[in-house]
């Protein structure tokens, strides 16, 4: 009866995953960070997207998050040059198109379902 109880408390209440790729006109893009902002509300799910434009997402500190709908949002910027970890700098230049910034204009909407969701997301310049 413990085992149950303690074995209960590491699992995450999040029952999808997210992991997958970003692309700006075919070519995978990174550094950045992706929201998966449910349409209907709630917290949303947020990942960082790698050099390689591989991304995962989390909700608060669990992994994954919630079935559902949702628009999402990604944010790429270059990097400015000479940064200290301590330093504070002003956001770099936007790498791709300021529409995929706020999910309500990015125009980019997935449905995630129970289990692993592969999902790409494929960025155009125009």
């Amino acid at each position: 009866m413990i085992l149950m109880v303690v074995s209960g408390c590491n699992q995450s209440s999040q029952v999808s995953q997210v992991s997958g790729r970003v692309t700006l006109d075919g070519t995978p893009i990174g550094v950045g960070t992706i929201v998966y902002a449910p349409s209907s509300g709630g917290k949303p799910a947020t990942g960082s997207i790698e050099s390689d434009g591989s991304y995962s997402v989390n909700t608060s500190r669990e992994p994954g998050l919630a079935p559902g709908k949702y628009q999402v949002a990604v944010s790429i910027r270059e990097m400015p040059k000479n940064v200290k970890r301590s330093d504070h700098p002003p956001p770099g230049k936007l790498l791709i198109p300021e529409k995929y910034e706020q999910a309500t204009t990015s125009g980019l909407q997935f449905e995630v379902v129970p289990g692993a969701n592969e999902i790409e997301v494929a960025l155009t310049s125009s």
